[in-house]
Order: structure tokens, then sequence, then C-alpha cells
């Protein structure tokens, strides 16, 4: 990496910082729920198409894209623009879609998850092509993902399967509190059905209890989720009954149909296969005749694109010897004087790139991930500022490290 290439981004970057934060906050001020992300996009779109890059536009399912270069590797950097609602308004000690400014910290709905990065993206883009202008020994594609909260993973998964975009690497732009993330527990979810024989109430004895049947397998799942054991750097799996749904002629009657609702979080070495094994054997334990399921996520994008995706969203993780995190890390004591690894305890659109592609996936972002989703999201400016300059300089420190 040349002295004088380094110096010439994060001094544009700096020269960058007002539009920068003029750009997040406008973010912040677009409402963008799941599903309803047209203005951001188009916004976006528009502002990549201004900074000059190559290409911007949306594809089929509602992503924006924006490409510069056209150079063998191609890299992907991407924050998802679609947020979870906000219910409570009165918790609030900021106006949510303000993007109100205190002290060096902007506050609002996305200012954690994960508008900030979208931004740097943006601005790294622009610097780039101020900078280098043209003749990248890579291709950069920025990615603002639509419908991330509801399906996480699937909009890339769209992407590198129907557009035919397929990047050799991936940033996300999660929050990572300016560490580089490596991998992330996975996810899934599963559905335990055991059916039954109505009687009345008055006759119970002459039916057989779907809610009885899952009673023992009930136990054995709250035994099951303190036997897991931890995998380093993940940390330990875990599963979690989240709803029982029954259904009886009346509520005088016998049950002859119940389900549970399962969540599922996988450390290493763990997967849809092992899951679903180690629920038939309890199954098997109790002599039960229970039929275990993993349920269709389903839904539509702005756009009207239909999807429908399996509830299993796998477990990924990277050595920090790896050249990409190897890479990532000495972008980051460039660009913010130190350098740390770490791992999401939440999941992320690397379950499609990491998890289902296979493709090298880190992550490094402002923001701290236990702020997501609540109503103290904060941003410091500063941080923003930093991660840009990891995001204008890092192409460059992987194309040199592979």
């Amino acid at each position: 990496m040349e002295k004088s290439l380094k110096e010439k981004l994060f001094k544009t970057v700096e020269a960058e910082k007002e539009n920068l934060f003029r750009l997040i906050q406008r973010l912040i001020q677009i409402k963008s729920y799941s599903g309803e992300e047209k203005e951001i996009v188009e916004f976006i779109v528009g502002k990549m198409k201004e900074y000059g890059f190559d290409e911007a536009y949306h594809d089929g399912f509602g992503n924006a894209i924006g490409k510069i270069g056209n150079g063998p590797i191609k890299i992907m950097f991407d924050a998802h623009i679609d947020t979870v609602k906000v219910t409570e308004t009165e918790n609030w000690a900021h106006p949510p879609f303000g993007g109100e400014i205190v002290n060096g910290k902007m506050y609002g709905r996305g200012v954690v998850d994960e508008k900030p990065a979208m931004a740097g993206f943006m601005i790294a883009g622009k610097v780039l092509k101020q900078v280098y202008g043209y003749d990248f020994p890579f291709t950069l594609y920025v990615v603002g993902s639509v419908l991330e909260e509801d399906a996480d993973g699937y909009p890339l998964y769209h992407i590198i399967q129907n557009e035919k975009i397929k990047p050799d690497y991936v940033v996300l732009g999660e929050p990572t509190n300016l560490q580089v993330y490596r991998g992330q527990r996975g996810r899934m979810e599963l559905k335990i059905t055991a059916t039954g024989k109505s009687a009345h109430g008055a006759h119970n004895h002459k039916g057989i209890n779907a809610i009885y049947k899952l009673q023992p397998i009930l136990a054995e799942i709250e035994k099951l989720d303190k036997k897991l054991k931890p995998k380093q750097p993940l940390g330990k799996g875990s599963i979690t009954v989240s709803q029982i749904t029954s259904k009886a002629p009346s509520t005088c009657s016998v049950a002859d149909f119940c389900q549970i609702h399962i969540d599922r979080r996988m450390t290493i070495g763990e997967n849809k296969k092992t899951v679903v094994k180690e629920l038939q054997e309890i199954i098997k334990k109790h002599k039960s005749d229970a039929k275990v399921s993993i349920p269709n996520v389903e839904g539509k994008s702005w756009k009207g694109t239909e999807f429908c995706q399996e509830a299993y969203f796998p477990t990924w993780v990277y050595d920090e010897k790896h050249p990409l995190v190897d890479a990532a890390m000495k972008t980051s004591k460039a660009a913010i004087g130190k350098a740390k690894s770490g791992v999401w305890s939440f999941s992320t659109n690397g379950v499609a790139t990491a998890g289902h592609f296979g493709i090298p996936t880190i992550g490094f972002a402002p923001g701290k991930e236990e702020l997501s989703h609540s109503s103290k999201e904060e941003l410091v400016l500063n941080d923003l500022l930093k991660a840009t300059k990891f995001y204008s300089l890092f192409p460059f420190e992987l194309v040199n490290r592979i």
C-alpha cells in the first residue's frame, strides 16, 4: 500500500466529513420499515449517481446497488437499509426520525442498525472515484439491502442467485463498535407438532390430548438448553420454545392438535442435520408420534417481489489468520490506530454470503450491537468518520494481501 494513496484517501474523507454527517442524518429521517423501503432506495440510488458511481440502480428485489471499477477481484459492501418499527415513541429521548445531533452523537431509529455503514460506504465510493478515478484493481459493489429484518440473508441470496452478482469477498455494515467481526451463531426455526383425538371434556377419557403428548418433550427441551456446550469464539448455542398453539372444537373439549415453535441458535459444529436429529431423539425417547419440521419464511419486497426461504440460517466464522480478516485488521490499524476482532451474537446477511455460498465475509461498522432495535440507539459521529476511512482503504489492503 502506497503511503501517499492512504494519505490522499483519508484526507479526502476528512474533507467530506460534513457531507457524510448530512447524509447519515437524511438516511435516518427517511422512514424505511421492512417492506417499505422505496423512498430510501430511490434516494440512495440517486446519491450514488451524483457521487460518480459507474452504475447505480435497484434490482428486481428492490435492493439499491452501486458499482465502481471493473477489476478482477469482486468486493461487496452491504448494509441493510430497512429498520424495525418504532412502537413506543414515549420511550425515545429524541425523535426517532429526527436525526438529532447532541454533543457529537446522533440519535434515531437506525443509527446503530445499520444506516451509518450505508452512509460510510457511499462516501467511501465517492472518495475512491475522486482519488483513484479509474482502472481500479477491484470491482466494488455497494449494496443497500432491503427486508433484512424480516428475511436475514435473502436480499443477498437474491443478488447472488438471481442478479448473478457473486462477490469474492463481503464486508457487512452491521454494528461492531469499530471491531473486525468474523462470524456469528447460526439460527433456525423449528416446529414440533402432535395430533390427538378430540372428545367432550365431560368424557375426556375417550380422547387423546395432543397437549399432553408434548408435555414431556417440552421438559426435555428445557434440559437440552442447559446441556449445550460453548464453542469459541461463538460461545454456546441455545434452544427456546417461543410459542405454543393448540386446537380443540371448543374450550370444553380435548385438544386434538398442539404445536410448539422453537428458536434455535447454533454454535460451531451445529447445523440443520444435528439440530433436527437431537429433537427426533427426544421424541423417540418418549415413544411419541410427534413430527419435527422447519417452516418457511415468506413475504414480498417493496417492489412486490415474493420470496420464500427455509427458516435455516447457517453458522459461520473465519479464523483471525484468514486473508480477509488479516486485511481488515491491517486496515483498522491504519484507519483508527487499533485492531480487535469479535463476533456477532445475532444473525446477519452473512448467513447467505458465508453460510450458504461460502464467500469470505467480515463486518466493520460503528455502533454497539446491544443498542440495536432499542430506543437508546446512538451514533458517535466521529466513529462514522473513522469507519469511512476504513471503507475507503480496505479494498486496496485486501488486493495487496491476496
